[in-house]
């Protein structure tokens, strides 16, 4: 069960921190942004892209120690 349960939080994780990679790439190109940039610093979009990179590695890297530490089942 918790191998299961690391593989899904390994994928959702891995999946996650990819869309938050490419939410950053096009927050990045837009002119918009650029615009705002310059006035504000910072953008809430890249902000919301990177707290979705690293909720995204943090999912993974649980998901890969649950699916490492998860019981095997025993052959008879």
């Amino acid at each position: 069960m918790k191998r299961t349960i690391g593989l899904i939080l390994l994928v959702a994780g891995i999946a996650v921190g990819a869309y938050g990679g490419y939410e950053y790439y096009s927050a990045q190109q837009s002119l918009k942004n650029k615009i705002t940039k310059v006035f504000t610093g910072t953008t809430k979009v890249e902000q919301q892209s990177v707290y979705l990179m690293i909720g995204g590695g943090a999912a993974a890297l649980l998901g890969l120690g649950l699916t490492l530490t998860g019981k095997t089942p025993r052959r008879r």
